[in-house]
């Protein structure tokens, strides 16, 4: 879903905010925001954050309230390849 200027503006500062904040803790971060190393496709979709530590790896999206309903296809295909392996998780945010 196309998000308005605002809306992706609002979008890309919590993106970096969430992926400092993996970087704080350590965490070797890609996110799909400029001035950063872009994570790796998943089923056909680019999620905002991939976070890595260690064996745990964290998918995280970030959602606004219109596409946390309308991006279902896409939280799902990170949802499996979470599940397919021990220490992954994938979480949604909200915004």
């Amino acid at each position: 879903m196309k998000r308005t200027k605002a809306g992706q503006k609002k979008h890309d500062e919590s993106v970096k905010r969430s992926a400092d904040a993996y970087k704080q803790r350590g965490y070797d971060v890609r996110a799909d925001i400029p001035g950063e190393k872009k994570p790796k496709n998943i089923g056909g979709y680019i999620p905002d954050i991939i976070a890595k530590k260690g064996k745990k790896e964290t998918v995280v999206e970030i959602e606004t309230r219109k596409t946390a309903t309308t991006d279902k296809k896409q939280q799902q295909a990170f949802k499996n390849y979470a599940d397919k392996k021990s220490g992954r998780k994938f979480t949604k945010k909200i915004i």
